[in-house]
């Protein structure tokens, strides 16, 4: 073969090569790009769904906390209403201690008897207590001693001269000169002790000399007391 025969054989040839790989190649991008197509709308969708998932998931987040929100709230609330109904409760039982303690002693009063009388005087217009007048209310004291049930009452009166109201202060001041003493000068518990003062009224006698005015300026003090309580009634084990 000649020259010219065999470059236009080589020639054909590569010709042909070129044109079957041009023929591949378009097979091949036409073969591509369906899946291409594919693929691109799968990664939008997945793109959506993840977009929407987010979505939801941060209001589903949302709702949690106000959840959580309202939660705490409501057990804010559930505590003050039990800390409230504690207190309460507290207060109810410490009620019904004070009626059950008020009715005891009121049940057991029947149960004081009078045990020691005193009596002191005054001088005129005065609610001071002389040496001899404090001597016996010392004997008073003594004579309670242990006593563990018992209380002191403490009338205060004038005679009749003067007006009704200047007498009724001044029995009143001569009551509590005589308290004064006892808690003062021998730690007797104020609250075991009641006072009165009734002025001119009770007169010990109904003249006018000098002898009945001066029994009539008195304090009287009287001692009530009553049998220890039994172990039962204390609740002492």
């Amino acid at each position: 073969m000649s020259k010219v025969g065999i470059s236009a054989t080589i020639i054909l040839a590569i010709g042909s090569l070129f044109v079957a790989g041009c023929a591949t190649k378009g097979y091949v991008r036409k073969s591509v790009e369906p899946v291409d197509q594919k693929v691109d709308q799968v990664d939008q969708a997945s793109q959506k769904r993840d977009a929407s998932q987010a979505a939801d998931l941060t209001k589903t987040n949302q709702v949690i906390d106000e959840d959580e929100k309202k939660l705490d709230a409501t057990s804010e609330i559930a505590k003050t209403a039990d800390n409230q109904s504690k207190g309460a409760m507290s207060k109810a039982n410490q009620n019904a201690k004070d009626l059950s303690d008020l009715r005891t002693v009121v049940a057991n009063i029947d149960d004081y008897k009078p045990a020691n009388q005193a009596v002191v005087h005054f001088s005129v217009n005065k609610n001071t207590l002389t040496t001899d007048e404090k001597a016996k209310l010392d004997d008073v004291a003594k004579q309670i001693g242990s006593l563990q049930r018992y209380f002191i009452t403490v009338e205060g009166y004038t005679d009749q001269t003067g007006s009704e109201d200047y007498n009724d202060r001044l029995s009143r001041e001569r009551a509590n000169s005589v308290i004064s003493y006892l808690v003062g000068s021998h730690n007797i518990p104020v609250y075991r002790i009641h006072m009165v003062g009734l002025g001119q009224q009770k007169l010990i006698d109904e003249g006018k000399g000098k002898k009945a005015r001066e029994a009539s300026r008195r304090v009287e003090i009287t001692v009530y007391t009553a049998k220890p309580l039994s172990a039962s009634a204390t609740g002492a084990n």
